[in-house]
């Protein structure tokens, strides 16, 4: 415990403290018992060790506690799936956390996004006046990566009005742009939302024809349940050898993949082909995560050999 210590020491800044109540308690609050009678006393005599209030948090008057049920619903993001898909998010909104003003914007964007799934994850930046360019006609360099001009900023580069004045506006007369009307882009909102909610009936659909047992002229009541027993039937007696030059089994498959990348089943799922899209799905994140110990041991490495350093006062 004493290493420990020595080693975390540096990095305390770095550790968010939490103190939690007893197991007991959380088994009680599972179990619908009626918790209002735990005071400061119980958990005391349970732990087998003096707990103060503050860092029990537990008052002597008696109080109702709500069960532990977390009731906010899943939300699914590719931003998020990886550590590297994260970066790229950050690198293309400019987001960072070394400053605590930087960390706040960026914790605040992110949430943002999470809330607002159809807003674009990345905007384009004018390269005269390095504005977000959110309405208008947003004009695309097809010669460069990554340039673009705000509608204002449009014809005093082309022209070369500005680079007269200034050099860091000269821009190559010989490429030629892309008008992009931002506006229609803007529109697509309502459909991409309405996308994502077609997208999670099918999904609902696709786990209930799954499990549905009702076969012949007795139709299930459910909307569209044959059809999508139809699918899958289809799939898992297509003829074709490779099933991406099926039209049919293509589609089938991307509905199945979305499912197992949200799938939450503990052990076998019902769902075709689930199982085994999870289990490439981990094995596609192995070498992601090998990186990420790699660097969290590099960086424990260094941690360590400073806090050496430091208790030998070199």
């Amino acid at each position: 415990m004493l290493k420990l210590g020595q080693s975390l020491k540096n990095m305390k800044q770095n550790f968010l403290v939490v103190h939690l109540r007893s197991r007991e308690f959380a088994d009680a609050v599972e179990k619908g018992d009626d918790v209002s009678t735990w005071t400061e006393e119980k958990e005391e005599s349970i732990c087998g060790k003096a707990i103060s209030k503050d860092v029990a948090g537990i008052s002597s008057k008696s109080k109702m506690i709500g069960d532990t049920e977390d009731k906010d619903p899943l939300r699914e993001s590719e931003s998020f799936d990886s550590r590297q898909q994260f970066l790229n998010y950050c690198q293309g909104n400019h987001f960072q956390f070394d400053q605590l003003r930087r960390a706040k914007h960026t914790t605040m964007m992110i949430l943002y996004h999470l809330h607002n799934p159809a807003v674009p994850k990345i905007l384009q930046h004018c390269g005269a006046c390095y504005r977000e360019i959110t309405h208008g006609i947003r004009y695309h360099c097809r010669n460069c990566s990554n340039f673009d001009l705000c509608q204002d900023c449009y014809n005093p580069v082309i022209t070369g009005a500005w680079a007269q004045r200034d050099p860091r506006f000269a821009h190559d007369k010989t490429h030629t742009f892309q008008p992009i009307d931002m506006e229609e882009k803007g529109n697509s909102k309502l459909s991409n939302e309405e996308r994502a909610r077609n997208l999670n009936e099918h999904l609902k659909l696709l786990v209930h024809a799954t499990t549905c047992k009702i076969i012949g002229k007795n139709r299930c009541k459910v909307h569209s349940c044959h059809s999508m027993k139809q699918l899958i039937h289809h799939l898992k007696t297509c003829t074709v050898a490779h099933k991406n030059t099926c039209t049919v089994c293509t589609r089938v498959l991307s509905l199945l993949s979305m499912h197992a990348k949200q799938c939450n089943v503990r052990g076998r799922c019902s769902v075709l082909f689930c199982d085994r899209i999870r289990e490439r799905n981990k094995r596609l994140l192995q070498p992601q995560q090998l990186m990420d110990d790699r660097r969290r041991e590099a960086q424990n490495q260094l941690h360590r050999a400073y806090g050496q350093n430091e208790t030998l006062g070199i």
